[in-house]
Order: C-alpha cells, then sequence, then structure tokens
C-alpha cells in the first residue's frame, strides 16, 4: 500500500512542478487577471503537455485517496466516524479533481480549435479549484486521518499532528480565501506540503510495515 502512495505523491509533484519547466505557462498560471490572447496561445501552444498534466493530476489524486483508505484499513478504523470523514473528503477530493480535469481540456481543446468563449470559459472554471480544495475537500480529508493516525499509532505521532496542522491550515487558507484573494498563494504551498506529507507517510510505511492493528473498542 505505501508503493500506492509513493507513485500518487510522485505523480503530484511532477504534476505541480511541470509548470516551472516552461516560462510562458507558469506566468499564465500564476497570473491573477490573465488576458484572453495569452489564455488562448497558451492553451493551443502547450496542449499536449496540458493533458498529460491532467493525466498525471487525476492518477495522483486517485492513488493518494487509495493510500488514504489503505491507511483506514491498516489502522483497523473502518467504521468509525473519522473514518467516514476521510471516505468522504476523499469522494469529494476525486470529483473536484476530474470537475478541474474537464474544465482544463475544454480550455486548451478549444483554445487548438480556436472557440474563444469556451476555451476562456474553461481556463476560468479550471482556476477555481484552487479556491474550493481548501473549503471542504482538503480539511475532510486531514483533520480525520490525523485523529486516526494519533490514536492507532501506525505511522509516527508528528505525522498525525503534521495531518492535523494541515488541516486546519487549510481550513484557515478557504476561510481567508473569501475576503484576500492573495491567500490562493498560500493554498499552493499548503498543496506541496500536502505532497510531501504522502510521499514521507509513504516511504516510512513502506520502510516500517505494519500488520493489521485489531478493531478499536466501540
Amino acid at each position: 500500500m505505501g508503493f500506492v502512495g509513493l507513485v500518487g505523491a510522485l505523480l503530484f509533484g511532477f504534476y505541480f512542478g511541470v509548470p516551472a519547466l516552461f516560462p510562458r505557462m507558469e506566468a499564465l498560471v500564476y497570473s491573477s487577471r490573465p488576458v484572453t490572447s495569452e489564455v488562448l496561445a497558451v492553451g493551443a501552444q502547450y496542449e499536449q503537455l496540458v493533458v498529460f498534466g491532467t493525466w498525471l493530476q487525476a492518477t495522483g489524486a486517485t492513488l493518494c485517496v487509495i493510500f488514504f483508505i489503505g491507511l483506514l484499513f491498516v489502522s483497523a478504523s473502518t467504521g468509525t466516524l473519522p473514518a467516514y470523514m476521510v471516505l468522504l473528503g476523499s469522494a469529494l477530493l476525486v470529483a473536484l479533481v476530474l470537475m478541474e480535469g474537464v474544465f482544463t481540456l475544454t480550455w486548451v481543446i478549444s483554445s487548438e480549435a480556436g472557440v474563444v468563449e469556451s476555451a476562456r470559459a474553461g481556463y476560468d472554471l479550471m482556476s477555481r479549484f484552487i479556491q474550493v480544495f481548501p473549503l471542504v475537500p482538503a480539511p475532510a480529508v486531514y483533520l480525520p486521518l490525523g485523529v486516526i493516525l494519533l490514536r492507532r499509532r501506525i505511522l509516527p505521532t508528528w505525522l498525525g499532528w503534521m495531518a492535523l496542522a494541515l488541516g486546519a491550515a487549510f481550513l484557515l487558507v478557504g476561510l481567508l480565501e473569501v475576503f484576500l484573494p492573495l491567500a490562493q498563494a498560500f493554498a499552493a504551498g499548503l498543496a506541496g506540503l500536502q505532497d510531501l506529507w504522502i510521499l514521507t507517510a509513504a516511504i516510512i510505511l513502506i520502510a516500517r510495515p505494519t500488520r493489521n492493528l485489531s478493531a478499536p473498542p466501540a
């Protein structure tokens, strides 16, 4: 199971790192108000790369969610309220990622075809992902997951506390984004820390395999 989390985290890391290799795309992605002509030009120029990035994100997110669910089984926490919260948050996360994928593909394919309205709408909808992610999906996964890890001790305690800190930070940033648009930068930073957390937890689980614990008392 640890290998699933490892591959998912690596795919996510590659997905987040790809724009840095292409200055024009990076400038667009991190621009607060890009002009329509640049949106279309970048979408058409990097269509195949963006499609590949969409695959990386969707596959990486799915593998990470499988890793989260695997942690529930290893910790014998299935059937508990925190476990159900992790499952809910994971479902919301995958749904959100797939929705972003649809908008991303709409952006680049419409840009290549010269359909201005669809390309612009697809890009604008895609770029809202970073605002929605901290609102519910991220806190709904990491807060209850942190509780489970602190209770069952299948991973070092500090990873449990870090999961709680990530969940709380995402929750705070999601609230700040309502009033401060610049808080999106903090959300992007937390997304990077999240990937580092998954990578670390997966490596530790691989290096120190754990047997399934007995079910916790009711």
